[in-house]
């Protein structure tokens, strides 16, 4: 017992075996089957490896007026658990860390950023959430974050809890909410049965063309809503195993998922943010500080590089005038 306690303390000094699970009671099933849930207005604990509190409106952001006031420019940010911040705190996201950037231009003019982002959203439910949330606040400029999880099926966050069967289950519950060690081990633990289950010889399966597809046909969407309703549009690639390959078209001809999207941007004339000059993808050692030291998502040093480069961007482009 003094060893396991010795374990705790260590850990919990060396701030290691975060609880980064979902709370369930941060979210709301939703009927719609295109959404199947949504964080939950008022909301205020801990999930997702930090503290969360969800606005009236459901968002992880404060509370909005229907239109922006007075000389002020709102830009909002559609995405997954990279766009909501998992890991880190409300004001360390990109979104907050760009509003304050953006104020502190010194243009005379005022920005909002809102943070719309979900965990576990796919670009449909991103479109869904633009459209049943999003327009009402009457962006000028919308910027959707992609990442390749995205291509995945559209779940429900009830559907992905930590659930343990048999006796034990209740204590190895509650060990799973409470014991740094006890995740700690939990966590390794599968990584070791992943690494070892994973055939080293064996090439990776390509990312399916016909739902590649789909996706991008769901941001002509997003891109095509927010252009009906006044707002700007830009698409920023999160490189998150962006280099993986896309299954070959008719001809034989293949590219890899960043190639593209690229390619797909440039043929539906979408303003594009590739993030990899300025984060590194998955392979690059930059991710030991752009990430969470134990999750993939982007540590507070990621958010603030994103922010720097969407700052960059939207002058570059003229999506925001200088």
């Amino acid at each position: 017992m003094i060893v396991l306690a010795i374990g705790e303390i260590g850990l919990r000094i060396v701030d290691l075996g975060h609880p980064y699970e979902s709370e369930p009671d941060s979210y709301l099933a939703v009927a719609d089957p295109e959404v199947l849930f949504a964080p939950k207005p008022g909301f205020r604990g801990f999930s997702e490896g930090t503290q969360v509190a969800i606005s009236p409106q459901g968002l992880r952001d404060r509370e909005y007026s229907p239109t922006a006031p007075a000389n002020t420019t709102r830009l909002l940010i559609l995405g997954d658990s990279v766009t909501f911040g998992a890991g880190v705190l409300a004001a360390e996201t990109f979104s907050k860390q760009l509003e304050t950037r953006l104020n502190a231009s010194g243009n005379g003019r005022a920005f909002e950023v809102v943070n719309t982002g979900v965990i576990g959203y796919n670009t449909i439910q991103e479109r869904a959430r633009l459209e049943q949330v999003g327009l009402g606040l009457h962006p000028g400029l919308v910027v959707l974050t992609f990442v390749v999880n995205d291509l995945l099926d559209t779940f429900s966050i009830f559907d992905h809890q930590y659930d343990p069967v048999g006796p034990l289950a209740p204590v190895k519950q509650w060990l799973r909410r409470n014991s740094r060690l006890y995740r700690f081990y939990q966590n390794v633990s599968w990584r070791l049965v992943d690494a070892i289950r994973k055939d080293p010889n064996r090439p990776e399966v390509p990312r399916d063309r016909q739902r590649v597809a789909e996706r991008q046909a769901e941001i002509v969407r997003i891109a095509q809503l927010s252009r009906d309703h006044g707002a700007g549009f830009l698409l920023m690639l999160y490189p998150d195993n962006l280099y993986q390959q896309v299954s070959p078209d008719s001809s034989g001809h293949s590219e890899t998922v960043r190639e593209n999207f690229v390619e797909f941007a440039r043929a539906n004339g979408l303003p594009l943010l590739d993030l990899t000059d300025a984060l590194g993808d998955v392979r690059d050692p930059r991710s030991r500080t752009m990430r969470l030291r134990e999750d993939p998502h982007p540590s507070p040093a990621g958010h603030q590089a994103i922010a720097e480069a969407l700052y960059d961007t939207l002058f570059a482009q003229g999506l925001l005038a200088p």
